[in-house]
């Protein structure tokens, strides 16, 4: 059946371009920058909707998809996996999938990649976008089905820490289908699935990391009364099993992605519908210790659905879409967010 939800989303998108009139945001003070960003190599092929990871030393892509020539509500659901390796400054083509995805979401825990759900479905009118609920793993030679999770969950943010792989928040298939504040928790040794206390704020499209062994979840939308960004930032502590409500993104926005790199979690991208539509090259930096958002330069090219992978204290935004909802605008541009320290 076709996701209503994702129909809205597209057709909000239809026949817009981005504006200058930007949605609401929380007030704040502006600071000298502490950061810049530089261009990088471009993706082999451009892709969107698009998670990645750092494994092995290396930033890793799979999955997405690309717009056919046909129609902007027509696509094609991609396998393929990159690397960038940051000492040649190359990008490489991995294994594929062993199925196109889009929107499967990577963690790497040890030396292993995992790949978590995602969705097929290649023309948003007719099929919508059909949840999967396999899990994958990728040891440099090849990715393999190791198994399956508990529940569909799509558009959720995967954060490794402790041996364990969480997945909170994101879109659930079923009787309870839309944005939740779902928290499943993977034990890779085992293969064994557990229940987590579920995040206050149920969303999709979020991002988050994980800094001191505490987890941060920021930003996504819900779909009760049309789409809505949200700006909350909420902290899971696994120690206690508890959340905590931290100080809000002061740009609610959907559809962003982000990563730590030392002690601080940046933010950035994402896309919304109000006010004619657009996408957003904003970039935040989270200080967990103030409880404070800083506003860092805009990405150069601004972009929703794309992967942000922290790696040798660089945060790189790859691929992604510079027109809101699924459109011809797919990306390979490759930038990378560079603290000043650095």
């Amino acid at each position: 059946m076709p996701s209503s939800r994702r129909q809205f989303l597209a057709l909000a998108a239809t026949g817009t371009a981005a504006v200058a009139t930007r949605p609401w945001r929380t007030a704040h003070a502006l600071v000298p920058p502490s950061a810049a960003w530089r261009a990088a190599p471009a993706l082999p092929a451009a892709t969107q909707e698009v998670y990645g990871t750092a494994w092995n030393g290396r930033v890793l892509v799979a999955g997405g998809l690309r717009s056919t020539a046909d129609s902007r509500r027509r696509f094609a659901t991609l396998g393929q996996t990159a690397l960038f390796d940051p000492t040649t400054e190359t990008w490489s083509t991995g294994p594929d999938l062993p199925a196109p995805r889009h929107h499967i979401v990577l963690a790497t825990e040890g030396d292993t990649a995992y790949g978590f759900g995602g969705f097929v479905g290649e023309n948003l009118a007719q099929d919508g976008f059909q949840f999967r609920d396999d899990v994958y793993a990728f040891d440099g030679d090849a990715w393999a089905r190791v198994g399956s999770m508990p529940t569909p969950l799509g558009e959720t943010v995967a954060l490794s820490v402790d041996g364990r792989v969480h997945l909170v928040t994101g879109s659930l298939h079923g009787e309870r289908t839309g944005p939740s504040g779902t928290h499943l928790v993977y034990d890779p040794d085992t293969d064994d699935w557990t229940e987590a206390r579920p995040a206050p704020t149920a969303r999709s499209s979020a991002t988050g990391a994980v800094i001191d062994g505490m987890l941060y979840v920021a930003g996504g939308r819900t779909t009760q009364d049309g789409v809505t960004n949200l700006g909350a930032l909420e902290c899971y502590d696994p120690a206690s099993d508890t959340w905590t409500e931290r100080r809000p993104l002061p740009q609610p926005s959907g559809g962003l992605n982000g990563a730590a790199t030392g002690g601080t979690l940046y933010v950035f991208g994402g896309e919304y519908f109000s006010d004619g539509g657009g996408v957003f090259g904003e970039t935040w930096a989270y200080d967990p210790a103030a409880d404070d958002w800083t506003e860092l330069p805009s990405m150069p090219t601004p972009r929703h659905g794309l992967a942000g992978v922290a790696l040798n204290g660089r945060v790189y935004a790859v691929g992604g879409n510079t027109a809101p909802g699924i459109g011809a605008a797919t990306s390979s541009t490759v930038e990378a967010l560079v603290p000043a320290a650095t």
